[in-house]
């Protein structure tokens, strides 16, 4: 190989290596993070509670229907005395997350979901947190309507 080429792939390796560690240090909450709520998780800002038009029960009704119809989810108890539920989501591998969807009534016909995810393996959950609660958010929006105040 010639000294042009060497400097070429010198080059190339370097800008890979550049490329590699600013993946690395964007997304580094994947490596560190394994337990998010709404609203609460620094890591994971763009991560919000939503708010609903719909009394707790009716909420509660749809956030449990939401957790029985995704695949790799499964109901663990149903709190209606505190307005919570449990869940287990298997999504993304073997790795289980244990899900709790807390439901609280803010007045006017309103009500805030949080949702907390966490998972039983220590480290980081590569993102599975933030996709189960998206993907509970995303199912529970197509039962209630999100045009409240935030």
């Amino acid at each position: 190989m010639s000294n042009g080429g060497k400097a070429l792939a010198g080059v190339g390796s370097s800008l890979a290596a550049l490329a590699a560690w600013y993946f690395l240090w964007t997304n580094r909450r994947i490596f560190y993070v394994n337990d998010i709520t709404t609203g609460e998780s620094a890591a994971y800002p763009e991560m919000r509670s939503r708010v609903y038009y719909a009394e707790v029960p009716q909420a509660m009704h749809a956030a449990e229907q939401a957790l029985r119809q995704l695949p790799g989810w499964s109901v663990s108890s149903v709190d209606l005395e505190n307005d919570a539920l449990d869940a287990e989501a298997k999504i993304g591998g073997p790795f289980v997350s244990d899900v709790t969807v807390y439901v609280i009534s803010i007045g006017h016909g309103q009500t805030r979901v949080t949702i907390r995810s966490r998972s039983r393996a220590a480290g980081g959950d590569w993102g599975r947190n933030a996709a189960c609660i998206r993907q509970l958010q995303t199912a529970m929006d197509g039962r209630l309507n999100t045009d409240a105040a935030f």
